[in-house]
C-alpha cells in the first residue's frame, strides 16, 4: 500500500518532533520516501515552501523530485468528482468552503488519493456536519478513499522508531 502526505503530517511532525530532538524520525521519513511507500503532491510541496524555514530546507534535501506527484488526467476526473461532491453535499458548504477546498492542496489530495488507490495520510478529523470548511477524511469517505493518521500509517509500514 502507498500513502499520501497531507501538508499538516510535515509541519505537525516538524513542530512535535523537531529534527534536532528527533533525528531517528526524521531519518525514518527519508528512508520511506526512498523507498516509495510514501508520497505527496506538488501543490503540499508548495504550502512548505512558503514556510521558508528548517522544513522547507529539509523537503529540498530529502525529497527527490518523484515524492511529489503532479496531476493527470486520471486525478483531473477525481477532483471533478469530489469537487462535485462538495457543491452537492447535504450539508450544503458555505461557497467560501467551497473555494478554499478547491485552492488549497485538500481537493487535489483526496483526487490523487483516489485517482492510485492511496491512503490519504492527515492529522485532520471527520466532521460530517462542518459548514465552513471541508474536511479531507469527509471528502474520502464520499468518494471512497481510505484516511488515516502517521501513526497507524508508521504502524502499518512497520515503522516503529
Amino acid at each position: 500500500m502507498e500513502y499520501l502526505f497531507d501538508t499538516n503530517i510535515f509541519v505537525e511532525s516538524k513542530k512535535n518532533l523537531p529534527m534536532d530532538v528527533w533525528p531517528t524520525f526524521w531519518t525514518k521519513m527519508v528512508e520511506l520516501i526512498s523507498s516509495g511507500n510514501i508520497y505527496s503532491i506538488d501543490m503540499v510541496k508548495d504550502e512548505i515552501d512558503r514556510g521558508g524555514d528548517e522544513l522547507t530546507d529539509w523537503i529540498h534535501n530529502n525529497a527527490p523530485r518523484g515524492f511529489f506527484l503532479t496531476q493527470d488526467m486520471a486525478v483531473m476526473a477525481k477532483l471533478v468528482e469530489t469537487i462535485a461532491w462538495a457543491q452537492n453535499c447535504a450539508v450544503h458548504f458555505s461557497q467560501s468552503a467551497i473555494v478554499d477546498y478547491v485552492k488549497v492542496a485538500d481537493s487535489y489530495l483526496v483526487a490523487t488519493a483516489a485517482a492510485r488507490d492511496m491512503v490519504l495520510v492527515t492529522y485532520e478529523k471527520s466532521n460530517p456536519q462542518r459548514r465552513n470548511r471541508v474536511m479531507i477524511p469527509d471528502a474520502c469517505n464520499a468518494i471512497g478513499v481510505r484516511t488515516c493518521d502517521l501513526n497507524t500509517a508508521l504502524r502499518e509500514l512497520g515503522i516503529f522508531i
